[in-house]
């Protein structure tokens, strides 16, 4: 979509409806709700446990809200980005954001252990959080792994000079 003189950006309603666009929204709730939850039941007992958790999936509520952005926006398709590999980019974003969330849910494991149960169930729906996100990114990697490797940003050689053994520009 292109956007012509100066307004919005033109939204990429095709971003939105595809797997990738709802993946990156249910991770963006995801990580929020972490957040919310990390800050309304963090108790004495487990305070540095769940800031950390919570500071976590700020981190990465921001992260994916910016990629999510750029996408959305088709920022990524303008001339002064149009060079830079994308789907490595959200492979990387991907990838870091299930290594963040997998430290939350070790988070999430400790603060359970060291305390009853019943007295921690901000902990409790945390961790669940955190098993439900790692899911979601980790199907994102996935898929951003699958979109790098196919992306082809140099031409490739006709069939018929690979099998000559020749090069087109000799």
């Amino acid at each position: 979509m292109e956007q012509n003189g100066w307004g919005p950006p033109a939204v990429d309603l095709n971003f939105l409806k595809s797997g990738l666009g709802v993946l990156k929204l249910v991770q963006m709730v995801l990580s929020l709700a972490g957040f919310i939850i990390a800050e309304v039941t963090a108790s004495p007992y487990n305070w540095e446990q769940m800031k950390a958790f919570e500071w976590i999936s700020l981190t990465i509520f921001i992260l994916t809200l910016a990629v999510f952005t750029t996408f959305l926006a088709s920022w990524h398709k303008t001339e002064a980005v149009v060079r830079v590999n994308w789907p490595l980019v959200d492979f990387c974003h991907s990838a870091l954001c299930t290594v963040l969330w997998s430290i939350n849910l070790i988070l999430g494991l400790i603060s359970i252990s060291w305390y009853w149960l019943a007295q921690e169930p901000g902990a409790i729906v945390d961790t669940i959080l955190a098993i439900i996100s790692l899911v979601t990114f980790w199907a994102t990697v996935r898929m951003s792994y699958r979109r790098w490797h196919l992306f082809s940003p140099t031409p490739t050689i006709p069939y018929h000079y690979q099998h000559l053994g020749t090069e087109p520009y000799s």
